[in-house]
């Protein structure tokens, strides 16, 4: 076993994904000893460079502390570029070209670069920590763990930072897979996949999922009454709507997974422009102009062309029903339908799919200052291993970056405290 005392004033981070990276130029920037960056998989950044389908979307302009991260990418030689929702991309959209402007920041600073190292334990000593890694003992002053959450385990997340957080007393809350597709069990969905929507989603608590699916229409003019008053709207996004073979996708449907839980229902809106009024207008005189078309061609034109065979079996619509013959609830029904269609939720798909964690090191055990440990001064977090997650958009990255940044400079700066005041320590003796 190879045992390698640091020199004086040693900082390791162990994890080189983003909040990582920027942890450890932080803490080199300040000048303080060697810095040691111990990554287990075989290259750093490797899930960066699938974020954002491989563009990087690194922050986004409505972040409190957006612009000092702009200033650090600036200062890193990265051009970027604004665009909707205030999404900040590097101007190449290479994700590569943000991994590597690090790595050249990181190498220009003289960084210790340990990659292909898995780290074991963590311990504490008497004057900082001991850290095992693949038969090697690391000595270090102080430690950033910036191992990231569970989310993308084909990247080397799996979760290990929340084992080393415990070892030190630390509360991890309950982690699921967030930003992710959504599954359902109804049938229709196979014959859905590739379909895209614009519309309103919104996710309901509270409701019960039996009587919210198919049945929930048919043959009504879908007056919900009671379960209606049941439910409570956990959150509500606009965009595109995927339908995957077994569920829902999309950046909305992303968006609202973070919040949910079992038993929960999807309602889709897919006029939110038109209130049911307006709508239930439209629909009435479109009964009239088109009098003697098929249901079919009655929603062609309003709807995706594979999403109405799925809709006319949901309101008891034959296809050979002429457009003349519907009645008035009929139509309120179809209003209904397509102002709230309420699809139920078995759950999300699973740790590969997710791009970021739910959950994680509880924050009120974490100085949100210095981002060091209440628990054990000299261990500092950063990144998603902590219990912060963000809707798409750049604000996980936008957190990474700014832990990483705020947890490199509290330890350089205590470190160097630390330095000081035992020599002053030394001389009164």
């Amino acid at each position: 076993m190879n045992r390698m005392k640091g020199p004086d004033k040693t900082i390791t981070v162990i994890g080189g994904g983003p909040s990582g990276m920027a942890a450890a130029i932080s803490v080199a920037r300040q000048g303080t000893g060697t810095v040691r960056l111990i990554e287990k998989n075989d290259i750093l950044g490797r899930k960066l460079l699938a974020t954002g389908n491989g563009r990087c979307n690194l922050t986004n302009t409505s972040c409190p502390d957006a612009e000092t991260v702009l200033r650090f990418f600036d200062g890193l030689g990265l051009i970027t570029r604004v665009e909707d929702e205030g999404r900040v991309y590097p101007y190449s959209e290479q994700a590569s070209a943000v991994r590597e402007v690090l790595i050249s920041e990181l190498e220009h600073l003289k960084v210790e670069i340990l990659c292909g190292l898995e780290v074991k334990s963590i311990e504490k000593t008497d004057s900082g920590f001991r850290i095992t890694a693949d038969g090697n003992i690391f000595y270090t002053d102080a430690v950033i763990l910036a191992t990231g959450g569970k989310a993308g385990p084909q990247y080397g997340s799996t979760g290990d930072g929340y084992r080393f957080a415990r070892a030190f007393g630390h509360s991890v809350v309950s982690i699921r897979p967030s930003l992710v597709q959504m599954v359902s069990g109804e049938p229709f969905f196979k014959s859905l996949k590739g379909v895209r929507a614009k519309g309103q989603a919104e996710l309901l608590h509270g409701g019960r999922t039996e009587e919210h699916g198919q049945a929930a229409y048919r043959g009504q003019a879908a007056d919900f009454g009671s379960k209606k008053n049941s439910e409570q709207a956990a959150d509500r996004e606009y965009g595109e709507i995927q339908f995957t073979e077994d569920g829902l996708s999309g950046i909305c449907i992303f968006n609202l997974s973070r919040d949910y839980v079992r038993g929960d229902i999807i309602r889709m809106d897919f006029f939110p422009e038109y209130s049911e009024e307006r709508l239930n207008q439209i629909l009435t005189e479109r009964a009239k102009a088109l009098a003697g078309r098929s249901m079919t061609e009655f929603f062609t034109g309003m709807l995706h062309k594979k999403l109405i065979p799925v809709i006319l079996p949901l309101l008891s619509l034959e296809e050979e029903k002429k457009a003349a013959s519907l009645s008035r609830a009929e139509i309120a029904g179809a209003v209904q339908l397509l102002k709230g269609w309420r699809i139920p939720v078995t759950g999300t798909k699973g740790w590969k799919e997710a791009q970021v964690t739910a959950g994680g090191v509880d924050l009120a055990e974490i100085d949100p200052r210095t981002m060091e440990s209440h628990l054990a001064p000299g261990l500092y977090f950063a990144g998603e291993l902590l219990n912060v997650d963000e809707k798409c958009g750049g604000y996980n990255l936008q957190w990474a970056w700014s832990s990483g940044l705020t947890a490199g400079k509290s330890a350089a700066a205590a470190v160097e405290n630390k330095y000081a005041t035992e020599g002053v320590n030394a001389v009164k003796k």
